[in-house]
């Protein structure tokens, strides 16, 4: 998306930097937050890039987003108003209170769309035409196949920082992007995980780089704490216990991962608490727990996808160790999903990116577990504006899922870019952009450099 549509702000390596926004500042109130735009910025159509529009597509996908049509985890729901100036220089959002984090959150995430086509759409999923597409970014969208998952870009000659460095921008999916490289089909590709061997064959092979990036990805095992015997806390601590992560990292992903911390933030990040249990692994004492909780004997389901089925087998083998049977079944990824989103499950297993980001309201979802003590914890660090004080709240939160357990993180993978150098050098950006998507692919690499 980003390619497409532009935010008031953006990150370089370093930190944010200015976009359609020249220079920003926040009153002394916490919640007014004023925007110079940039002049001269046109929308893809050549019509003009206005304040307007960007306070309109504050307001239309705040409402979109009330209306459950925008599923992005865009904070939305915390702004109050958005109103450009009358001399159209400045556009001003009003917060509903103080809020921390909105630099990356909100401003250098929510996408600026031209009032001009939105205005008249009543649902925002529905319009799927060429005009739903006209942004004002580095790129044009030429082509799209859903089939064969590749998207093909234009440079746009017109961009307020000059044109991009490449004239043309191919997406596409490919069954071995290792092969693919050295058959010089593709310029770069993304490894991460179990895909280690593949990236390593690239290592001091003339004509490539590796840049080696963070693991802001997680890979959890939910546990159903509305469940017996799982409504125990206990039975999810005793399965912690059995479950060898060490293990899963090695022969699951082949040592392309790290174990990952309990509070589900990775290791290495500006937020991650770096002393929480860890629950080795240890048979004894999870079949200990489980006498603790007075269970002899449990019978489970574990619902996953196909491409977790080897930590899904390794996990029924743990448990069945400590008298927990375990059937796996496998469903696609929208099926899996909806069951989580449901709390229609006793164990799931699945993931998600964004690991370096605090902002985590529900790291479960609420039809399956809550706590008034995470629940305060993390309201107060949202309004906590100093980084330290905010970064108490958030070790209060981690603290909690790693004691109460209604997740268990597994693994954070390693990740690598494997390019061949020329116009383009790929990097990976601090806590990742648009919220803290882990991706060596922001688009300021496509500029010409200062």
């Amino acid at each position: 998306m980003s390619c497409l549509f532009d935010t008031l702000i953006w990150k370089d390596a370093e930190g944010h930097v200015p976009w359609l926004a020249e220079e920003w500042a926040v009153a002394e109130d916490g919640v007014t937050w004023t925007f110079r735009l940039r002049q001269g910025v046109t929308w893809h159509d050549g019509q003009p890039l206005t304040a307007d529009d960007v306070a309109f597509s504050y307001r239309y996908l705040k409402e979109a987003l009330e209306k459950g049509m925008v599923t992005w985890g865009w904070p939305l729901q915390r702004v109050a108003s958005a109103e450009a100036t009358a001399d159209g220089a400045d556009v001003t959002i009003r917060l509903t209170e103080p809020t921390a984090g909105v630099l990356t959150d909100l401003f250098g995430s929510v996408p600026i769309i031209p009032a001009h086509i939105w205005s008249t759409v009543e649902d925002p999923v529905q319009k799927r035409d060429a005009a739903a597409v006209i942004g004002s970014s580095l790129f044009r969208l030429r082509e799209y196949s859903q089939e064969e998952g590749r998207y093909i870009y234009d440079a746009n000659p017109d961009f307020f920082l000059g044109k991009p460095t490449v004239d043309q921008l191919i997406f596409v999916k490919v069954t071995d992007p290792a092969l693919a490289l050295l058959a010089g089909d593709i310029d770069e590709a993304s490894f991460s995980g179990k895909a280690i061997t593949s990236a390593r064959q690239f290592e001091g092979k003339e004509g490539y780089r590796i840049v080696e990036g963070p693991n802001h990805w997680a890979l959890k095992l939910y546990m159903n704490p509305q469940r017996a015997p799982l409504d125990d806390r206990c039975v999810r601590q005793a399965i912690a216990h059995a479950v060898d992560r060490h293990e899963i990292v090695e022969k699951a992903q082949m040592g392309g991962a790290i174990v990952a911390s309990l509070g589900i933030l990775t290791p290495g990040t500006d937020w991650h608490h770096p002393n929480l249990p860890t629950y080795a692994h240890d048979a004894d004492e999870a079949r200990a727990l489980l006498a603790e909780a007075g269970v002899n004997a449990a019978a489970l389901t574990l619902v996953t996808t196909e491409a977790y089925a080897r930590e899904a087998e390794l996990i029924q083998g743990y448990l069945g160790e400590v008298g927990i049977a375990v059937t796996v079944q496998a469903g696609d990824q929208s099926t899996v999903d909806g069951l989580l989103r449901e709390g229609n499950y006793d164990l799931l297993i699945t993931g998600h990116g964004g690991t370096a980001n605090p902002d985590m309201e529900a790291p479960v979802p609420r039809a399956v577990w809550s706590d008034p003590a995470y629940d305060a914890a993390y309201a107060a660090s949202i309004r906590a504006l100093d980084g330290d004080e905010r970064r108490g709240y958030v070790w209060a939160m981690q603290e909690i899922l790693a004691t109460d357990l209604p997740v268990l993180a597994l693994w954070h993978p390693l990740m690598w870019e494997v390019y061949r150098p020329g116009t383009v050098e790929p990097f990976y950006t601090h806590e990742g952009v648009d919220g803290g998507i882990p991706t060596a692919q922001n688009k300021l690499i496509f500029l010409p450099r200062p």
